[in-house]
This record gives structure tokens, sequence and C-alpha cells, in this order.
């Protein structure tokens, strides 16, 4: 029923313009924020309701209905598919999220402030896609290392205030992973794998203040 909702949704709005359809939801003027939000819920595997979106017309879910209606789906079935990725949505964000670490066998020397380290953080931690877990065994370890191969040729091998690669892990569960070589290829497994991430935040707060300033692309 989820697929053939995001099937239909495309189907049913691929001759209309970004512009035509905004306004067969309502809208008067096509501004920027409906645009991109549009894009995002015709590309997204939840229909955009995995990212934040609000005006003055519309919620995230709002917005996903309110296309429904302009694409003249039928309301009860379109509904019982948008509760269902609601669900899906919530049982893949409970879900333990696949990650890919590069590691640089970084060693924190005298001089190298936690605040740069805190900032750069997310550079050496590669989000998965959100439900990349639901994937068989096999497709994932494939995914895994092709995405380390890709980081490998984007990075060039380095990684500011880390230093240079030596490996990856594909962390599969709690302290579990899988590791890959800079080429892309499975090398060995390892347990109890728990790297340190670099925080820095307002003293009484657990929020990483770095996170603050990095939109969330889950």
């Amino acid at each position: 029923m989820i697929m053939q909702l995001i099937q239909e949704l495309l189907l049913r709005t691929q001759h209309l313009t970004d512009t035509e359809v905004l306004r067969g939801m309502g809208y008067t003027t096509a501004g920027e924020e409906a645009m991109a939000h549009l894009n995002t819920v015709r590309r997204s595997p939840y229909l955009g309701l995995e990212t934040t979106y609000r005006d003055k017309r519309y919620g995230e879910r709002g917005f996903l209905e309110a296309l429904c209606r302009c694409a003249a789906l039928d309301e009860a079935e379109a509904l019982a598919a948008i509760e269902g990725l609601t669900e899906r949505l919530a049982e893949d964000r409970a879900a333990f999220h696949h990650w890919l670490f590069a590691d640089t066998d970084y060693v924190r020397g005298p001089g190298t402030p936690i605040f740069a380290m805190a900032f750069t953080e997310k550079f050496r931690r590669l989000k998965l896609p959100l439900g990349f877990w639901r994937l068989p065994w096999e497709e994932r370890l494939v995914a895994a290392c092709q995405k380390a191969r890709d980081h490998m040729q984007e990075s060039g091998g380095t990684l500011v205030t880390w230093g240079e690669i030596k490996r990856y892990h594909y962390c599969f569960a709690e302290k579990r992973s899988i590791v890959i070589s800079t080429t892309g290829e499975v090398i060995g497994e390892q347990e109890d794998f728990d790297p340190p991430c670099a925080t820095f935040g307002l003293k009484g707060s657990k929020e990483n203040l770095p996170d603050l300033f990095v939109k969330d692309d889950e």
C-alpha cells in the first residue's frame, strides 16, 4: 500500500509543474520552502514525514495529505497508507541506526582543542539511510563497502583534525562492527567496538553544541 501511494503520487503529478501542484494544494504563492519540501516529498521513501516542515498552512503530514487530495487519490486509501508510513518511520527511528566509522587511529595530543574535535566529529561518523537495517545482510554489506570506497575518494583519505584514514567500521549493532579496508574490502569483524565521541556543550547540558549548527539530514 505504501509503495502504491508513492507511485501514484509521482504518476499523477508528473505532468504538473511544482507551482501548479502547490496551487492545487491551496498555496496562493509558491514559496521557496514549500517548493523545497515538495521536492523532498517526491524523493523521500517516507514522503517527507521524516523531515521537519512547518508553515502557516501545513506541517509534514498535512502537506502530504493535501498533496494526496491534489492528486485526486482516494481519501480513505491515502490516509491508511500514510498511517502505515508513519508507523514504519517510527519503527525505523526506534531501531539501531547503522553507520560507518572512518578510523584514523587518532590519539588526542596536547594542544588539540576539544571544540575543534567536536565540530569535526561528523566527518568520521558517516550516516547510513534510515531504514538501512531492513535490507538483507548481503545488500547492507555491499552498500557499506561502496560507501567506504566513495568516502575515500571524496575525502582523499584524510580527515580534518583526525588525520589519515586507516580503515572503516560498518557498525551494524551495539558495539559490533565489520572492518572494511580503505579499498572497500571486508577484512574482519570486531566486537566491543565503541569509539569515543568528541562532544562540546554548555555545562549541565547533554547537547553537543556543534550539532545545533548541523541540519539533521535523516
